[in-house]
């Protein structure tokens, strides 16, 4: 029987698109995660540059596969993404644009959001049934924005804007927390993380552009991710001990130890 090897799959907009590094030499929190779970599980980057939850919603299917309306039984081979240890579902950056912005028509109102997070949350969960555990699906809060930092790179690169404020997003950002509460899901708060919530010259610091991820805000936005997967998931964390891959706890290395095959 051929076995595959358990994924982990990443779910969101340009700040997951680049979230294996773009334009740095520093590597994304999503590169940093595949490293984490080297020999142990496959990172599948699913990130769409530009998308908010409406996007999200339509390109769904494609990612994750049939739902069980779709088809007699779901399982993981009928799974787009095989049977992830868990989702990550990045939403809100463009969602959180300002109204009347015509030229990009990102923005999502905030009530519309927090429904389109809701049906995400459902639709995931939908494609796998059966008696295994569904995976669980982390939610991230939309990091903070430096409005400043920003504007300046979209009008100096597009000589356009596409206006965005700190406190809107923070706004979004409740949103996440509460769908993540109704539904039982872990939530990392990236815009904490990030130091939304301190000054502009703080969080100004982890961005690379205003709104994207430095290598800093990647390292923080990784390091969030891994606390709370070993807070709140401990099985799934890479094995440490008993050489990785007899311990007790967490995912092993695959394979046998090279010194077993000599």
């Amino acid at each position: 029987m051929l076995r595959m090897r358990p994924t982990i799959v990443l779910f969101g907009d340009s700040i997951t698109q680049q979230g294996f590094g773009f334009g740095t030499d520093s590597p994304g929190w999503a590169g940093l995660l595949s490293s984490a779970y080297t020999r142990r599980a496959d990172v599948l980057n699913r990130g769409f540059s530009g998308y908010n939850t409406r996007h999200a919603i339509d390109i769904l299917p494609s990612v994750f596969g049939p739902t069980v309306a779709d088809e007699e039984r779901v399982s993981s081979s009928s799974s787009y993404v095989g049977r992830p240890l868990f989702v990550t579902v990045f939403y809100g950056a463009n969602d959180s644009s300002l109204p009347g912005d015509n030229e990009h028509n990102q923005h999502v109102p905030i009530a519309e959001y927090e429904e389109n997070l809701k049906k995400i949350v459902n639709a995931i969960g939908g494609r796998f049934q059966g008696n295994d555990p569904k995976p669980p699906i982390i939610l991230f809060t939309p990091p903070p924005v430096d409005e400043k930092a920003w504007d300046k790179f979209c009008l100096e690169g597009f000589n356009e804007l596409s206006p965005r404020t700190n406190e809107v997003v923070k706004n979004y950002g409740d949103r996440v927390k509460s769908v993540a509460k109704e539904f039982g899901c872990s939530v990392v708060d990236s815009f904490s993380l990030l130091g939304g919530n301190d000054s502009e010259e703080v969080y100004g610091k982890n961005l690379d552009d205003g709104l994207h991820l430095n290598g800093s805000g990647n390292k923080l936005l990784f390091e969030g991710l891994m606390n709370t997967i070993t807070s709140d998931f401990p099985e799934l964390a890479p094995m440490e001990d008993g050489n990785g891959k007899y311990g007790e706890k967490g995912i092993p290395l695959e394979g046998a130890l090279w010194k077993e095959l000599c």
